[in-house]
């Protein structure tokens, strides 16, 4: 199902969580660009906590700030069957985050969290840390554009240590500094799983490319 850019109402959105308690052979549904806020979140959020068959759910590009968030990461404790979750360019801060960490430690089923040009800060990135350590299904996190800073990115790099699933990960333009490119250049020589790295536009010392070359050097050989 694709609702692009059509503006859903409050109606609407109530329309829709209703067919997704009872219908059981849609697995995706498209809603960025709808206006969508809180509330209507957390009628879909109710929605999810029924739905058994949907697998992929964008919501990216609307006015989802940390209440919706909240009512998704309530939503994702109990559903199991959604892989992928966009909340990509929504006004979702550290408290929205945090509470999507927190359902992360729980949830075994998503496989990818797409939550770039949010707002979400380096303590936001420090929870998602945390619940990486406990995740073991989250394959692809993008916080491309979030303002993680070093702090959230040297959190994350600490999770990388222990963390045996992640393959991609996003922070371009998360002004991670010298710091974070460091920690996380660093962290390559013990994860053996992660596959991508995107750090575009990001500040790199001379230290973090002489790392990211000897764990260039170390794959190759």
């Amino acid at each position: 199902m694709v609702t692009d850019s059509n503006f859903l109402g409050h109606g609407e959105a109530q329309v829709l969580a209703e067919v997704l308690k009872t219908d059981s052979t849609l697995t995706v549904v498209n809603l960025k660009h709808n206006a969508i806020m809180c509330q209507h979140a957390q009628t879909l959020a109710k929605a999810l906590m029924i739905n058994s068959t949907l697998t992929t759910l964008h919501l990216d590009n609307n006015f989802i700030a940390d209440n919706g968030a909240k009512a998704l990461a309530s939503a994702l404790r109990s559903n199991s069957t959604l892989t992928v979750l966009n909340l990509g360019g929504n006004s979702i801060g550290d408290a929205g985050a945090k509470a999507l960490a927190n359902a992360l430690k729980t949830n075994s089923t998503l496989t990818a969290l797409v939550l770039k040009s949010t707002n979400i800060g380096h303590r936001g990135a420090q929870a998602i840390a945390m619940a990486l350590k406990e995740n073991s299904t989250l394959t692809s996190l993008d916080l491309e554009g979030a303002q993680i800073k070093g702090a959230g990115a040297v959190a994350l790099s600490e999770a990388l240590r222990t963390n045996s699933t992640l393959v991609n990960l996003a922070l371009g333009n998360s002004v991670v500094g010298k710091r974070g490119t460091h920690a996380l250049f660093e962290v390559l020589a013990f994860n053996s799983t992660l596959a991508r790295l995107s750090l575009e536009r990001s500040y790199f010392s001379d230290e973090g490319l002489q790392l990211l070359a000897n764990h260039s050097s170390r794959t190759r050989g």
